[in-house]
Formats: C-alpha cells, sequence, structure tokens
C-alpha cells in the first residue's frame, strides 16, 4: 500500500475516494499556521485520493469555511503512451503528447492532469487500444499509471 499523507480538505471533498489534483497554494495559504500540515507536503499538479476522513476539523481562511484532517494517497491516473511502452509493471518516462491536433477525443489522456512530460510513471494497468480513435493515428494504449517520485 502506498505511504499515506495527512493534509487537510474541504468538507465537500471530505469523501473517501474522492480524487484532486493539488493546486500551487496562494498566497493566503502560506501565512497560515495550519500551511505544513495543509498543502505543505502535497505536490502541487499530482494527483490524490482520499481514503480515510477524521473527526478534527479546522477554520479555512481560503474557504472561509470548515476543512477536514484526511488521509490520502497519491492517486494513479490513466494516460495514453506508446503501445511499444505499455507494459504492466514497467517505469517509464512520461513523453506526454507531442500532437496538437484540435478536437482530438482522446487529448486528456495525452496531456493529463497530474503528471508532467518527463516525470517517471509506473505503469499498474494497460487497457485498450486508443490507435483507431487518435487523430494523430499513432499506435497508443491507455494505461492506469502512478507518478513515481524522485528518489531522495
Amino acid at each position: 500500500m502506498n505511504k499515506f499523507i495527512v493534509t487537510l480538505v474541504g468538507e465537500g471533498q471530505a469523501v473517501k475516494g474522492f480524487r484532486f489534483v493539488a493546486a500551487q497554494p496562494p498566497a493566503i495559504c502560506k501565512e497560515c499556521k495550519l500551511f505544513l500540515v495543509c498543502m505543505g507536503k502535497l505536490v502541487p499538479g499530482r494527483a490524490y485520493e482520499v481514503i480515510e476522513i477524521k473527526d478534527k476539523q479546522h477554520y479555512c481562511s481560503l474557504y472561509e469555511d470548515k476543512v477536514n484532517v484526511a488521509k490520502v494517497i497519491p492517486s494513479p491516473i490513466e494516460v495514453v503512451i506508446k503501445s511499444q511502452h505499455a507494459i504492466e509493471g514497467a517505469t517509464i518516462t512520461f513523453a506526454g503528447a507531442e500532437c496538437e491536433k484540435k478536437g482530438c477525443t482522446i487529448e486528456k489522456l495525452c496531456k493529463p492532469e497530474g503528471v508532467k512530460k518527463g516525470e517517471k510513471i509506473k505503469i499498474e494497468k494497460v487497457s485498450e487500444s486508443v490507435s483507431e480513435v487518435a487523430l494523430c493515428k499513432k499506435k497508443l494504449k491507455k494505461v492506469t499509471a502512478l507518478v513515481v517520485e524522485p528518489s531522495s
């Protein structure tokens, strides 16, 4: 199991299974005494999933409401990659999309929220080929992957 992170989430997000992409903290958050526990351990642009909600709440100046203490884990995301790289268990460098075709139905999978070009991802599950629906006509497969954090 993934290592969890204790953070704070808004009441609307305080649901087990809720997935979100961490935002870049605004200035108001950086001045808050709860910043380190709230946003300090989350990586902006990374996808997370709520796995547990605690009974403890705090007031948030940004939301102007209460936030809940929660445990979150990095969340797998769906992306498309070249078919030859689509191997379950493999760790690869995410290449992102080179295509600029407008109106492609899989554009959000080529440029997904939660992973950036050049980051390492571990392929957890290979789904189906999406080559037929890709306007670029490249040989692509949809996979579920987890961003691999760099070693410190």
